[in-house]
C-alpha cells in the first residue's frame, strides 16, 4: 500500500537508465566504486540519482563518496527492480551485439537467372570472406511478400511495389533480340519488328507481347506474340535458340559472351527492351543490422568488380 501511495505522488516519468544505475550504485556499494566499474564521473552519478529521487519523490539512498546505503522506499525499489533491470540489460546488450557483430543468418530473395548469372557467385564469395554470417537464400521469380517472408534483402527488377523498402539501382537491364546463325539461313532475316510475326519465337511464359524502342529514334513497336517454344527460365530460353529452333529476346548480359562466340547472332540491332533498372532493397536505411549493411555493400562492389553492369 505504502509502494502504490509513494508512486502516485511522482512527479515525472522514471528514467530506466537512472533506475539501473541506482541498482550499480547499490551493488557498488559506494559512489566512489560505481563510478570506476562504469567509468562515469561521480558528479554525474549524484545528479542522475538526485533526478530519479526528484522522480519519485522520496529519498532511496543515504549516500557518501565512501559508502551508501538504502531508505526503507530504496530497499523496495532495489528488491523489485534488480534482477527484472539485470535482465532486460544484458538482453540489450545480446541484441546490440547481434545488430554489429558479423553473424548470424541474412535471408535473401532474388530471381531465378540473375540468382544463376552472378548473385550466387557473389553469395559463396562473400560467405568465404565472413564465414559466421549463414545466407538463407529464396530464388524464385515470383514477386513474395518481403515483409510476410522477413526478408532482410531483395534483388528486384523493373517497378518496385514496396514502396516502405529502400531501393538502390544496381544495373539497368535491357533485353535484344538473337538467334543462331542457322535458324537465320532457314529463315528471312527480320528488317523490322513487323517481321517478327512470321518467325518462331521463344518466350517466356508470361509473354502476350513483345514492346521494342528504336534507341536512333525513340520508336515504340509492340508485337503480338505467338510463341513457338515457352519456358519460364531465361537460360532455357538461350539454349532453346542456340539449338535453331528461333528467336528469342532475352537480357543482353545473358548472351553477350554467346554473341562473342557467334553462338548466337543480333537480330535488330537497333531495337530494344525498354530498359528495366534492377534493385538492391533494404528495410531500412537507418537501422539495418551491420551483416546485412556489409552485404549489400559487398553486392554493389562485387557487381563493380566483375564488371556485371549494364
Amino acid at each position: 500500500m505504502y509502494f502504490k501511495y509513494r508512486i502516485s505522488k511522482m512527479k515525472k516519468s522514471i528514467s530506466l537508465n537512472d533506475l539501473n544505475l541506482f541498482i550499480n550504485v547499490v551493488l557498488a556499494g559506494s559512489l566512489t566504486k560505481a563510478s570506476e566499474n562504469l567509468s562515469i564521473p561521480m558528479a554525474t552519478i549524484s545528479r542522475r540519482l538526485t533526478q530519479l529521487e526528484e522522480s519519485i519523490g522520496e529519498h532511496l539512498l543515504n549516500r557518501s563518496t565512501r559508502s551508501v546505503s538504502l531508505t526503507t522506499l530504496g530497499q523496495m525499489y532495489f528488491d523489485q527492480c534488480v534482477n527484472p533491470l539485470t535482465e532486460c540489460m544484458m538482453a540489450v546488450k545480446h541484441l546490440n551485439n547481434s545488430h554489429y557483430q558479423l553473424s548470424g543468418t541474412i535471408k535473401v530473395t532474388a530471381p531465378i537467372n540473375l540468382t544463376h548469372q552472378w548473385l550466387a557467385n557473389c553469395i559463396f564469395s562473400f560467405m568465404q570472406q565472413y564465414p559466421d554470417i549463414k545466407i538463407d537464400l529464396m530464388v524464385t521469380n515470383r514477386i513474395v511478400d518481403l515483409t510476410a517472408s522477413s526478408i532482410d534483402i531483395a534483388i528486384r527488377v523493373g517497378n518496385l511495389d514496396d514502396s516502405n523498402w529502400v531501393a538502390k539501382k544496381l544495373f539497368i537491364s535491357k533485353n535484344i533480340l538473337c538467334a543462331s546463325s542457322k535458324y537465320l539461313a532457314s529463315n528471312s532475316l527480320p528488317l523490322h519488328p513487323v517481321d517478327l510475326k512470321n518467325h518462331r519465337l521463344i518466350c517466356s511464359n508470361h509473354s502476350n507481347e513483345w514492346t521494342l524502342k528504336n534507341i536512333n529514334t525513340q520508336e515504340l513497336y509492340v508485337t503480338d506474340i505467338t510463341s513457338h517454344f515457352i519456358v519460364d527460365d531465361t537460360q532455357l530460353m538461350i539454349n532453346a535458340a542456340k539449338q535453331d529452333l528461333g528467336i528469342c529476346f532475352v537480357p543482353e548480359q545473358f548472351v553477350e559472351s554467346d554473341i562473342k562466340n557467334s553462338k548466337l547472332i543480333r537480330i535488330l540491332p537497333e531495337w530494344i527492351s525498354i530498359p528495366r533498372p534492377v534493385y538492391v532493397m533494404v528495410r531500412d536505411r537507418n537501422y539495418i543490422p551491420n551483416r546485412v549493411k556489409i552485404f549489400k555493400e559487398y553486392i554493389e562492389q562485387y557487381l563493380q568488380d566483375e564488371k556485371v553492369n549494364y
